[in-house]
This record gives structure tokens, C-alpha cells and sequence, in this order.
């Protein structure tokens, strides 16, 4: 009997220290998942193996990196042949964080389609002779390369120099046709540095025998560049606002006079950017060089014959010539010769020399000392 009480003790001490491990190990499993659950997130134990491979991972990760950061700085824009000559401006406007450079194309009257036959394009014929003439009066360089030509040569150097913006500011083709409009695009379309392109007369122009386009089939063909909306006419640069004005040649209309107004209400420094130059209540150099150049009042003024203002565009003028006006600067082309002056005791203005010289301008916005 004693033998089988002891039996029975053992097995309940066996029952007993089993159950009291079976309880310890479950304790153990809860604490464990207690304490993983306390654990700072995003922080990661690995096994030595593991680190390993991870480090390798690492490694190849960081290699890949440094080789797309390679081939993306190894990205280079082929320099031009054509030695351009350059027209630079500084303009100093107080407030800014950093200096800006923004490159300036004009006038370079592109002319493509010259030839008989299929080449000619929109040209009729009878008009040949007088696009021949200007092909190779007008739209060619000194040293005798023609627009055409150049034109690739003026992307490649908008590329190969690294520019903030770039502003077209008209007459970068003789007439609208759709073999300039393409010639056009096509430059456009490869350029690194967002643009402005403002249009001028000849841009809109069937002159010399196009498809006799009417202003409207114009503006169409002219949306297949850039959609050729005033959207696109304007920068907001936070610290300045460069505003193109479009078709200059023409008196401005109301909504765009009403959308000049808008801006200049903002407070922002601006940057007029057009086609036609504004006359000068300064001096009379410009007077003297526009007669000089082009026998003719070629700016708008009272005193032109082409660009006397009506009465909106003596409005939107005003706002220019106003004492506290928020305009820093006026860019202009259109007269095909340079200069540089003032046209009010407050705005200075600066006439690019024509594209189809090879020249183009460069504009520095540095911070005012």
C-alpha cells in the first residue's frame, strides 16, 4: 500500500512540475510578445547572414544610384558652330533671393520655303521672286548664313548655355506658313529652358504670298506651337513677373489692357517684354535712331505714323510711364538696331539687335545691392 501511495505522490509531483513548465513557457511567450510590441517602430534586428546581405544590397543600391546621378550629369547639349554675337543686360531688382538669367531671341524673319515646286509650300508662286528677295536681303546674316540655317544653330546655343527662361519676342518668322510654323516648332519642341513667345505682324502675317491666311487660321496654326495663349505670354517668378504683350503692332485690346492693369495691381516688380518699343520721354537718341535705321518714327508714340496710340493703349502706357509704376524694365525688338536708355525717369528700356545678325541677348536679374 505504501509502495502505491508513493507511486501516486511521484506522479502528481511529475503532473505538477509538468503543468508549472508548460505555465512558465506560456508566461515566457506572452512576455516576449509583450516586449516585441514595445519595440521602436521601423527598427530591425537582423541575424549576421542577413545583415550581410543587406549591406551588400545596400551597396549595389547606392551603386546604381551614383551611376543614373552619372548619366544624368553626363547629359550634355551639342555647342553651336556659329560664332553668335551677344547683347547683355543687367537689371538689378531689390528682393531677390538669387541671380536669374533669362536669354532674348527676336526678329529673326525666318524664311523656309523660297523655292519652286513642292518646296515652296503655302508660297504661290507669282510671289517667289519677292520672297527670294528678302531670303537673301533680310533674312541672312553678314557672313552669309541664312535664317533657316541659323535657326538650328540659336537652339543649340539656347541648350548649350544654361538659361532660366527664354523669351522670343517676335517676328522669329517673315510670314505664317506651315512650313516656317514647323521649322519653328520643331526648335521649340528640343529646347531645355521653358519659353515666351510673343507674337508680332510677321508671325501672324501671309505676307509675300502665303495662303492669304486670315488672323484667325493664323492664331490656329500658331496653337500648334504653344497653345498661343496669353497664359503663355507670363511669367510668375514669386519674386518678379515678366509679362509679354502680344500682337504689339496693333493697339491694344480692352481685355488684355484689363489683364495689364490686373498684374501691375499685385505689387510685384514686372518686366514688360514686347514687340514695339515705347518712345522715350527721356532724350531724343531713340527718335534719332529709329530715322536713322528705318526713316520713320518706328516705336509707339504720338508722333508715329504706324503706332500712335488710341486711347486704351495710351491707357496701358500710362500705367508705364506712371511715377510709381511697377515696371523695372521694358525689352523690345522690332527696330532691327540696338539700344539702351531710359523712357521715363524711372523705366529703362533695351532694344535687342535682330536674330537674323546673329544675335541674341542676355538678360541678368541679380538681387540690388
Amino acid at each position: 500500500m505504501r509502495r502505491n501511495r508513493n507511486r501516486n505522490n511521484q506522479k502528481t509531483t511529475w503532473i505538477i512540475c509538468g503543468l508549472s513548465c508548460i505555465l512558465l513557457i506560456m508566461l515566457i511567450i506572452i512576455f516576449a510578445g509583450i516586449k516585441s510590441q514595445k519595440k521602436e517602430p521601423d527598427v530591425f534586428y537582423f541575424e549576421e547572414e542577413t545583415k550581410e546581405e543587406m549591406s551588400e544590397s545596400s551597396k549595389e543600391t547606392e551603386t546604381s544610384q551614383e551611376e543614373e546621378t552619372t548619366q544624368t550629369q553626363e547629359v550634355s547639349y551639342p555647342e553651336p558652330e556659329y560664332d553668335f554675337t551677344t547683347e547683355e543686360v543687367t537689371l538689378s531688382i531689390e528682393g531677390l533671393t538669387r541671380e536669374y538669367t533669362i536669354a532674348w531671341v527676336s526678329d529673326l524673319h525666318l524664311i523656309s520655303d523660297h523655292e519652286a515646286g513642292e518646296e515652296a509650300g503655302d508660297v504661290h508662286a507669282e510671289y517667289l521672286d519677292a520672297i527670294s528677295k528678302r531670303y537673301e536681303e533680310l533674312s541672312i546674316t553678314s557672313d552669309g548664313v541664312h535664317a533657316e540655317e541659323l535657326w538650328p544653330e540659336i537652339v543649340k546655343y539656347l541648350n548649350y548655355h544654361e538659361f532660366d527662361g527664354i523669351i522670343f519676342g517676335g517676328d522669329m518668322m517673315d510670314y505664317c506658313s506651315n512650313s516656317n510654323v514647323a521649322m519653328i516648332k520643331e526648335g521649340l519642341d528640343s529646347l531645355r529652358a521653358p519659353y515666351i513667345y510673343i507674337r508680332a505682324d510677321h508671325d501672324y502675317g501671309a505676307y509675300y504670298g502665303g495662303v492669304f491666311f486670315t488672323e484667325t487660321e493664323a492664331r490656329a496654326l500658331h496653337q500648334t506651337i504653344d497653345g498661343d495663349e496669353i497664359a503663355y505670354k507670363y511669367w510668375d517668378r514669386d519674386e518678379f513677373v515678366v509679362l509679354g504683350i502680344d500682337s504689339s503692332t496693333k493697339d491694344m485690346p480692352e481685355y488684355y489692357y484689363n489683364m495689364v492693369a490686373d498684374v501691375y495691381t499685385r505689387g510685384k516688380p514686372v518686366i514688360m517684354v514686347t514687340h514695339v518699343p515705347y518712345e522715350s520721354m527721356v532724350d531724343n537718341s531713340l527718335a534719332q535712331l529709329s530715322m536713322q535705321v528705318r526713316n520713320q518714327i518706328y516705336y509707339w508714340s504720338d508722333a508715329s505714323e504706324h503706332y500712335k496710340p488710341n486711347n486704351i493703349t495710351s491707357q496701358y502706357l500710362g500705367m508705364i510711364y506712371s511715377e510709381d509704376t511697377v515696371v523695372k524694365q521694358v525689352l523690345a525688338g522690332h527696330l532691327h538696331a540696338s539700344w539702351d536708355g531710359m523712357i521715363s525717369e524711372q523705366v529703362p528700356q533695351h532694344i535687342f539687335a535682330p536674330a537674323f545678325t546673329g544675335n541674341i541677348g542676355i538678360i541678368h536679374i541679380v538681387p540690388a545691392e
